[in-house]
């Protein structure tokens, strides 16, 4: 008591004897260990008896934050709890200032001081009208709460108030540190009390861990010597605790095991603190199981926690013989796709080409509607088989999109032109709107943007009978010169519609509207499905909207990069149409074409000299590879169709054959090849070109397809 009052000058003036005979008495009973409500009282009954007409309180600080009323017996009860739970702060009274500030705070006049502007009324209410306060410091500085006299008149605090004041504050912090060490002694207790009860818990519990757990525990030491296992050894094992207790766990490993797993053991502690390893143990019947273990060190101590995985190995081993059952058949499947893309598309491409060039001859009315009606059917099977060998690589995930440089006019008019066709013989007028940029160069995928334009064109005409027809392209330049252009296409028609219900799953693979629309109109369902998966690989998105009985509306869009500026592709188009000369002839017209055709099908052999002859070509046949490279090695040819599935010498090794014989005569031209094949797949047009071709045009070929396909190799090469 003696050292607190010399580091406070304010408690000088505790030694006159009232107040002496107050700090002494108080200081008893806090010694005695008195209830700290009654020893509050007891402080403020005191100084209230020595100070006639003074009333006063204690406040604590809860939370932190919040003013408590503790004791306050002079005090209207109204005021008390009106301050209970108000926060303190630079403006918050005289008590609550203080224990904000942790320093005294003297209020001569409430009604008049701005630290009361928001409890005036309430104190003019209780009848205060001064407030002196002075902070509850604990021992370790911090603000406990605040003990204040309140006089019923203005007036300032003399010296010896001012000493009652700091003396009840200290009384006050005395008692609340007294509090507060009983509390913490009694927390300690408790805690070591909780510890030791939980420490017997925890043996406890580690005991029946050990009895119960199905996994195997073990515990060695550094030196691999194991310490303590449990009962799983046994039931797992064969091996009893005791039996196992003191040797070295890697005498139990399997001798192939033994380095790998010290080696993975060995890093613990330095490149790892856990480890995860599977290992084969020795059984007490001299078998081996596997077991997977995650071990941690601790200290001079491994703990290790180990599961049978036999089972799960098993399973392992048995879903990767599926999977590798599930890739053969899935390459057999690819093989078989192949193979029948090749036995279909060949007679098909018979029938397509003796048919076209069937249609150029003079026909009477009805055979010509007969050749008409057979044209249709041969187109439909065509595209049956094209969207089967699709959705086939869409699965395997061998579809893959070719980025090339192509005119976005050139490769639409020949869809566009087709529907048109096709609208005219049905009477439904077709319209087609170009935006203002809809047109250049641009690098993409310009074959399976044709496909998703006609698979939707083909619908609209398909399911449209009276009306109209409207396609809409457009090109949207990107906001920065470094983003992408997009295009987009819609088809709309006037056409029987569908379910707005149903425009999400129309793009499922083999959907329709409903089951009416395969029996009225025919058709798989695979064309939308596929146009959806081409979509998505090219990063667009692709929406159907309709109202049933009024038409369709199908829009695409995807990103497609230029090729080449906008204006540098008109100015060039217009130096091109300022250059080329009226009239000028195709490469036919300078004299007959000399074809050399690769081909073991006789039909086939047929349609190509059916096809070319009227437009002047000659053609000479060779019926497999070796014949092919013996004619070239002898004759001089423009150009030569190569099939690829033929006996004796295929056309890939024809193909090499002939790059070769042109490259060991320096002086000899270079002659164009195009692969004629029904292999239609990627791989195929891949590895003919790798082979030294030019150009792959795929069977069933139709004779306006044919002669484009040899005007563009004879380009090409």
């Amino acid at each position: 008591m003696t050292a607190v009052r010399a580091q406070n000058p304010d408690l000088a003036y505790v030694g006159k004897f009232e107040r002496a005979d107050l700090l002494t008495k108080i200081a008893m009973r806090i010694a005695a260990g008195e209830p700290t409500s009654e020893i509050f009282s007891a402080i403020i009954a005191g100084v209230e008896a020595a100070h006639p007409g003074v009333l006063c309180s204690i406040l604590l600080l809860r939370d932190g934050c919040q003013i408590a009323s503790a004791a306050a017996p002079s005090l209207p009860a109204f005021y008390s709890q009106a301050i209970d739970g108000v926060l303190v702060g630079p403006k918050a009274g005289s008590c609550g200032t203080a224990m904000y500030r942790g320093e005294r705070v003297i209020v001569e006049d409430i009604a008049n001081d701005p630290l009361w502007a928001d409890y005036k009324d309430l104190a003019a209410q209780a009848g205060l009208a001064s407030c002196w306060s002075e902070p509850i410091i604990g021992a370790d500085g911090r603000p406990l709460g605040a003990f204040a006299m309140y006089q019923r008149r203005p007036a300032r605090p003399d010296e010896r108030d001012m000493g009652a004041i700091a003396a009840a504050a200290h009384l006050a912090a005395i008692t609340l540190d007294r509090d507060a060490a009983r509390g913490a002694l009694a927390e300690s207790e408790a805690r070591a009390r909780k510890a030791a009860a939980a420490e017997r818990a925890s043996m406890e519990e580690v005991e029946m861990f050990f009895d119960v757990s199905t996994d195997l525990l073990c515990i060695s030491n550094l030196a691999g010597e194991i310490q303590r296992v449990n009962r799983a050894w046994t039931r797992m094992l064969g091996h009893a605790p005791e039996a196992v207790v003191g040797q070295d766990f890697r005498t139990l490993l399997h001798p192939d095991d033994i380095e790998p797993t010290r080696e993975r053991v060995r890093g613990l502690g330095s490149t790892a603190d856990e480890i995860t390893i599977t290992n084969r143990y020795r059984c007490a019947d001299g078998s081996y199981r596997p077991i997977e273990w995650r071990a941690r060190l601790s200290g001079e101590r491994l703990f290790g926690i180990g599961r049978d995985v036999t089972e799960r190995e098993a399973a392992q081993a048995a879903m990767k013989r599926a999977q590798e059952a599930a890739e053969a058949a899935n390459r057999a499947k690819s093989d078989f796709l192949a193979n029948m893309s090749h036995e279909v598309r060949t007679p098909l491409n018979g029938v397509i080409g003796i048919l076209g060039a069937l249609a150029h001859t003079e026909l009477t009315p009805q055979q010509r509607e007969m050749v008409d009606l057979i044209q249709a059917s041969g187109a439909t099977l065509e595209r049956l088989v094209s969207d089967i060998l699709d959705i086939s690589k869409i699965e395997a995930g061998r579809l893959e999109l070719e980025a090339s440089d192509f005119d976005l006019e050139a490769a639409l008019d020949s869809v566009l032109e087709v529907a048109r066709i096709r609208c005219d013989d049905k009477g439904v007028a077709f319209r087609v709107e170009r935006g203002p940029t809809a047109r250049g160069r641009f690098i993409g995928d310009a074959v399976r943007i044709k496909q998703i334009l006609d698979n939707l064109l083909s619908n609209a005409v398909k399911f449209t009978r009276a009306g109209e027809i409207s396609v809409t392209v457009g090109v949207v330049e990107p906001a920065e010169m470094t983003g992408s252009a997009e295009l987009m296409l819609s088809v709309s028609d006037t056409g029987i519609g569908f379910d707005p219900a149903m425009a999400e799953s129309l793009f499922d693979r083999f959907s329709q509207a409903d089951g009416a629309i395969t029996r009225r109109f025919g058709g798989t369902g695979l064309g939308l499905s596929i146009c959806k998966a081409l979509t998505e690989m090219m990063d667009g998105r692709i929406e159907a909207q309709s109202v049933p009985g009024e038409g369709s509306r199908f829009s695409f869009r995807a990103p497609l990069p230029r090729a080449m500026p906008l204006q540098d592709y008109d100015q060039a188009q217009a130096v091109a149409a300022g250059e080329a000369a009226p009239g000028q002839a195709s490469v036919r017209d300078t004299g007959p074409l000399r074809v050399l055709l690769a081909e073991d099908n006789p039909t086939n052999q047929k349609v190509v000299s059916l096809i070319l002859g009227p437009v002047g070509a000659e053609v000479t046949v060779a019926e497999n590879g070796a014949e092919a490279l013996e004619a070239f090695r002898t004759g001089a040819f423009d150009l030569v169709l190569m099939d690829l599935q033929m006996p004796v010498m295929d056309g890939l090794a024809a193909t090499r054959a002939i790059r070769a014989l042109e490259a060991a005569e320096p002086g000899r031209p270079r002659t164009p090849i195009a692969v004629l094949s029904a292999n239609a797949m990627a791989h195929h047009r891949d590895e003919a070109l790798e082979a030294g071709a030019d150009l792959h045009i795929a069977k069933p070929v139709t004779p306006r397809g044919l002669i484009e396909g040899v005007e563009r190799a004879l380009a090409a090469g």
